[in-house]
């Protein structure tokens, strides 16, 4: 009958597809490890390693042969490339213990941790005249507050150096108080000294000085070619 004719060729052809498909499947196994394995050999050659063998079984790769100091930067070389899933090495090639370098050479011990660094030291306030004197001087020559020419309005730089100032002051004892004496280059008007030397001292009331411990007062000043002269000096003086 023609059904039981065809269910007898049936399992025939099944075989027949299992057959075909399972060479097929061989087929692409073997292409792809000789695609793989030609892959290796060039990684290899690109960083110099020789002496061993790479095979491949599907796309897991395993290393023979290869020198101990060279069998971590083969494993390396053939971990890189794509494609590969498992890197195994057999036989007398295990690499060296410890951190190995991308030259295949073992590094050296651990660098020690570097110290932490020691805090800047920090210069004691000052308690007295000569303290706050002292640490005046320096502000003033680290950055003189100085002025535009001919008016009352700081330079930036004079202006830092006034906020400078300032926070020295700030924590000044009752018993000291500081004059500001302002200058102008030879030849200007004697009353533009007296208003720079209030502009600081307003600066500094802004900025946290007592009103009472800081006061203007005028000078000429005859160094006035360098510029030196459109400034203020600050003196500590004892009440």
């Amino acid at each position: 009958m023609p059904g039981t004719r065809w269910s007898r060729l049936l399992p025939t052809a099944l075989l027949v597809t299992l057959a075909l498909t399972a060479i097929t499947v061989w087929s692409a196994s073997d292409d792809i490890e000789a695609e793989l394995a030609a892959r290796a050999k060039d990684a290899l050659a690109d960083v110099g390693v020789s002496g061993g063998q790479v095979s491949f079984s599907g796309r897991d790769a395993n290393l023979t042969g290869f020198p101990p100091d060279k069998a971590a930067q083969a494993i390396d070389a053939i971990q890189r490339i794509d494609g590969v899933r498992t890197v195994e090495i057999s036989g007398d090639t295990a690499p060296p213990a410890g951190p190995v370098t991308t030259s295949g050479e073992p590094s050296g011990p651990p660098a020690p941790p570097s110290p932490s660094p020691s805090p800047a030291p920090t210069s004691a306030k000052p308690v007295d005249k000569a303290g706050f004197q002292a640490e005046i001087d320096r502000l003033l020559a680290a950055t003189p507050i100085t002025f535009e020419p001919d008016t009352t309005e700081l330079t930036a730089d004079g202006e830092r150096g006034a906020l400078e100032i300032a926070k020295l002051l700030t924590d000044a004892p009752r018993e000291l108080r500081f004059r500001i004496t302002g200058s102008v280059a030879t030849g200007s008007d004697r009353k533009l000294a007296l208003n720079r030397a209030l502009t600081v001292e307003r600066l500094l009331e802004r900025s946290g000085v007592k009103r009472d411990q800081a006061y203007s007062t005028q000078r000429r000043n005859s160094d006035g070619a360098s510029g030196e002269g459109r400034r203020v000096d600050i003196t500590a003086e004892q009440r």
